[in-house]
């Protein structure tokens, strides 16, 4: 009886008290292992309901409370990954899902984890996060908002999990005569649906995922489609007419953008055309509104830092941020950083010391850097995905993602690359550990 009770008092001194911000993908995954390790989680959640930007809504602009809209999905978006890119080690998706799933897919995906871990019991539904404060012991204030009372509240907990994802904060470059167009301006975050451009003259603005994906939609209501793009550095003729057939016919592809005009836009080409609408399709910013200056962290130019290999705050360990490094495995990372947090917020694991953390943030960033990527995406992974997963597992001493996931998704990306139209037209199926299948969807 008496080795039961110190065994008991010892369990419930270290239940840590953890506050997740955000009850998307990586909350979820965040709170399925807090739980897990017996932790008291809360997860605050500004919707009304979990799955984060999965969360499909007609509105946009600004909800019933004057917030942000935070989902940007749209009435015909499908995943840019097939699903084995996008599950939870411990959940697959059915057997019959599309191996690029449409959004609702995706949204039932996750609704199916919360419900396997039983997780909603734990998720503080339309709370907004207003401030998270660090105070003495390396503790955090957190002061929330009820939305629909209107009311505020500040508790105290241990340990904090950002994950509050990064498709909600549109990044807009500064492009000339911005304040000149007359017509129709947005970022592809307020695009909902193709429909309403039906016989209009659309330019989209980046070439990446989401904007060749848009280019499809579109092509088939709006009167014309052009797409402008920044040319890759040594990109040959070869490579941009590749490009041009890879797009469905009658899309005009132009240059950057040099300013605008009253009508439309002026290329750097010296070329001009006009359009009744222009959509940025220019990605998003990183965005923490919430985190009081001195909880350590800043932004620059969409660098994130100071992060122990992009999870922990170094200036404060006891928050963990899941979901910084963009991958093309990004659901098995998430499940991985939240593994690899736990172990130093639960003792198992020290962490270096400061100096020592500082220093690897700023020899890997170097790294990173020469290898090409500019500032404003060092959190880009891939094709370097599998380098990270080693020095997570190697540090701690985690299961790694298995091998044949990252065969899968360079082949999804090299797809990406040489048919960014076309990708989502092949089924990936996984026959053993070192085996899988692809095969094209009859059109």
């Amino acid at each position: 009886m008496i080795i039961f009770l110190l065994t008991f008092h010892l369990s419930v001194a270290t239940a840590l008290n953890i506050a997740i911000i955000g009850g998307g993908p990586t909350g979820l995954c965040s709170a399925r292992h807090c739980i897990a390790r017996g932790y008291n989680v809360t997860i605050f959640e500004q919707n009304e309901d979990i799955g984060g930007t999965w969360l499909y809504t007609d509105e946009v602009g600004k909800d019933k409370y004057g917030l942000k809209i935070h989902s940007a999905m749209y009435k015909e978006l499908r995943a840019n990954g097939p699903t084995q890119t996008m599950e939870y080690p411990d959940l697959h998706y059915p057997n019959d899902t599309l191996s690029y799933p449409p959004y609702p897919d995706v949204l039932n995906y996750l609704l199916s984890y919360a419900d396997l871990f039983q997780l909603r019991k734990y998720v503080k539904f339309s709370h907004l996060v207003v401030r998270v404060h660090p105070i003495d012991g390396d503790k955090w204030e957190v002061i929330v908002k009820d939305l629909p009372n209107d009311s505020y509240s500040t508790r105290i907990f241990d340990a904090i999990f950002v994950c509050n994802g990064h498709f909600s904060e549109p990044l807009i470059p500064e492009i000339d005569g911005v304040n000149e167009f007359k017509e129709k301006l947005m970022h592809s975050h307020d695009f909902r649906s193709a429909e309403v451009f039906r016989d209009e003259d659309v330019l989209i603005i980046g070439a990446g995922t989401s904007g060749c994906d848009l280019v499809i939609h579109l092509s088939r209501i709006a009167k014309t489609v052009t797409l402008s793009r920044r040319h890759k550095p040594k990109e040959t003729e070869e490579m941009k007419s590749k490009f041009q057939n890879s797009l469905p016919e009658g899309i005009i592809v132009r240059d950057v953008v040099k300013r605008f005009t009253d009508e439309g836009a002026e290329f750097i080409d010296g070329t001009q055309m006009n359009f009744s609408t222009i959509i940025y399709a220019t990605g998003y910013k990183y965005s923490f509104p919430f985190l009081s200056v001195d909880s350590g962290i800043h932004v620059d130019d969409n660098f994130v830092q100071p992060l122990y290999k992009q999870i922990i705050n170094i200036e404060h360990p006891t928050m963990a941020f899941i979901g910084i490094p963009k991958s093309a495995l990004n659901y098995n990372m998430f499940d991985m950083q939240v593994r690899f947090a736990l172990k130093y917020l639960s003792g198992e694991k020290s962490l270096p010391t400061k100096q020592e953390m500082l220093l690897d943030q700023q020899v890997e960033t170097e790294a990173h850097w020469k290898q090409g990527y500019p500032k404003r995406k060092t959190h880009l992974l891939y094709p370097m995905d599998r380098k990270y997963f080693d020095q997570l597992s190697n540090l701690t001493d985690i299961e790694n993602v298995p091998d044949i996931l990252d065969a899968i998704a360079m082949d999804q990306i090299n797809d990406l690359i040489e048919r960014p139209t076309e990708f989502r037209k092949y089924k990936f199926t996984i026959i053993d550990d070192k085996t899988y299948t692809k095969v094209r969807y009859e059109d």
